[in-house]
This record gives structure tokens, sequence and C-alpha cells, in this order.
């Protein structure tokens, strides 16, 4: 993929045992404008972000479909010089996953320490034929990484209470796609604060994207998940890994790893 294949570059845009694996979310069909990807204008300069209580979201189901290929194999169905481009305008990796359209073409998301980078099909006459890859830049200097314990609350304690003042008003976002809500349940409540937080003092549509794997063993089921949400000046990720043991709800898993990131992005 050559210099003009990433285009997109407008202020802040850089043209760029049982084994279950998808990689749900917004893009189960080829997109009908597979060179746009929506987003929201947000002020630029330090936004001030409100105080009050973040919405606290229930966890969905996570379907799954053995006949999806993992992010691995997803990955290497793009040419090698497509995935090391990507590689190169997002910087060190924090968070990726590739994944398939339901017409086979691929596609990525690479969210690195250079930027937040999509690779999608380039559609002509109906059929994928070659790729477009898009960057947004990170700010120098914003990124913020933190981990969060992973230990599920003890028995008899009383449940966690989401972060902010008491009696502060819930500051809610719209997800899109609204599927999210259910995917951000999984995560422990100061989790979603830390995901959410970043987007409130803007407008609040934010995008969503996903991918996770889970392995069914005879006592328990374990999760690989992934979640980037975005706006045009915010983003925020996590990969984290949980067991849950049979007949447990989400609230009791264990997270082995809970890895969060935040950064703001270069406005267009």
């Amino acid at each position: 993929m050559d210099e003009k294949a990433w285009e997109r570059e407008r202020a802040g845009r850089d043209p760029m045992p049982e084994r279950r694996d998808r990689s749900p979310g917004r893009r189960e069909q080829p997109p009908a404008a597979p060179d746009r990807t929506p987003g929201d204008l947000v002020p630029t300069g330090r936004d001030e972000v409100p105080g009050g209580v973040t919405q606290i979201h229930e966890p969905g189901s996570l379907p799954v479909d053995p006949e999806t290929p993992d992010r691995l194999r997803a990955w290497e169905l793009l040419p090698d010089d497509v995935r090391a481009r990507t590689l190169e305008k997002a910087g060190r990796s924090l968070v990726w996953w590739a994944r398939v359209y339901a017409d086979g073409a691929p596609f990525a998301v690479v969210f690195g320490d250079r930027g937040l980078c999509r690779v999608e099909p380039v559609y002509r006459g109906g059929r994928a034929e070659g790729q477009r890859g898009e960057r947004v830049r990170v700010e120098p200097g914003s990124l913020l990484t933190r981990s969060f314990d992973a230990r599920p609350p003890r028995a008899g304690v009383g449940s966690p209470v989401a972060p902010g003042r008491p009696g502060a008003p819930v500051e809610r976002l719209v997800l899109d796609p609204p599927e999210a809500q259910g995917v951000l349940g999984h995560f422990p409540l100061g989790v979603q604060d830390f995901l959410q937080r970043p987007f409130l003092a803007g407008r609040r549509t934010v995008t969503a994207e996903w991918y996770y794997e889970e392995t069914v063993e005879r006592a328990h089921t374990d999760l690989f998940v992934l979640l980037c949400l975005s706006t045009d000046r915010h983003v925020t990720a996590i990969e984290a890994r949980r067991t849950l043991e049979r007949g447990a709800t989400p609230d009791r898993a264990r997270w082995h790893a809970l890895t969060c990131h935040q950064a703001r992005l270069v406005a267009r």
C-alpha cells in the first residue's frame, strides 16, 4: 500500500481446548462508504471534564462464531506492505485487532503511541480491491496508561460504588453502536469510568469498536477482550483477560489483566 492509500489527512488525519472466536461490533457487513470513518467534532484545547458519575452499564451477551477468523488469521489476510505501513503509522502498538467482513475482506484497527489507525477495504464494482488506511494522530505527551485491580469483590462486601461525588448527576454518552454498552458492562466500575470520562466534555456520541476471543473449559470460561472508544478529539482503549467460573455472574470474574489507555487526538 503506497502513501496515496493513506490519503485522509485533515489537520490530524493521516492518509492510513474448545475455542470460539469472534470479533463483534458495528462492522458485520462491508461498509457502504468505506473511505469514511464516523466521528464527532469536539472542542480543541484542554477540555474540562464534568465531575459527575459516569453511566454504569450492565454486561450483555457475547455471541461467538467459530467460523470467524481470529485476529491473527485476519491480520495475515492483509498484504505484508499494508501491515508494515500500518504498524509504522501507529507507532508502539497498545491495542490492535483485525477481522473480516461478511464478504471475507479484512480490516484492522491499531492504536499506538503515535496514532489510531484503521485499514479498510476499497470497493469497486461491489468487490474489495485493495486497502485504504487512515491515521488520527495522538497529541504528543497526552498518552496515559493505567492498570486496574483485577481481583473480584470479596464475599460479604457490598457492591462497589461508581466513581464520582455522592449525589452527582449521571453523565451519559451515546455509544455507537449501542451494543457496545453490553461489552463495556463486563468491566469493573472503575474501568468503565476511566474509559468513558474523557468524552464527557465534548459532544457525547462516541464510536465504539471491539474484539474478543472466548475459550470454554469444563469448569470455567476464559475471555480475551479489546475495546476502543473514540471521537475526533479523544481515544480510550483496553486490553483485558478474565476467567469466569461456570455458573458465576460477570461481576464475580477474575481479571488477570486490565490495561487501559487514554489519549487526546490532534483535532482536524
